[in-house]
């Protein structure tokens, strides 16, 4: 998969993908939940993630994902089908468990909350 967008983009997804992976300790459980329907709303109207479309002209779900094109950049083969699936279904809900394991039961305080 060839990237088709600039390097900025790039760095503008990875950027957002560490801003979601640390969103436990900053960001209320409620508004990870929110964000997290608000991802599952987006996948169903355009039927790709923004940044996905935008940086690697994908025509079909699967074809790539940020975390396959960086696994693939430092040599490790992965199967992208099953990596969409994993970054769509399995990865928002391991931040959701940690943010509401952080903040519920350990009684932790964030930044952002409503």
């Amino acid at each position: 998969m060839k990237v088709t967008n600039s390097k900025i983009s790039l760095f503008v997804q990875f950027i957002l993908i560490v801003l979601v992976w640390s969103s436990p300790f900053w960001l209320s459980w409620k508004l990870i939940l929110a964000g997290i329907f608000i991802y599952y709303l987006q996948l169903i109207v355009f039927k790709e993630d923004f940044f996905t479309k935008r940086n690697f002209n994908t025509k079909e779900r699967g074809e790539m994902t940020f975390y396959s094109f960086v696994l693939e950049k430092i040599g490790i083969g992965v199967d992208r089908k099953r990596m969409q699936l994993i970054s769509d279904y399995i990865f928002p809900w391991v931040i959701f468990a940690v943010t509401y394991y952080w903040q519920i039961f350990l009684g932790n305080l964030v930044w952002l909350s409503f």
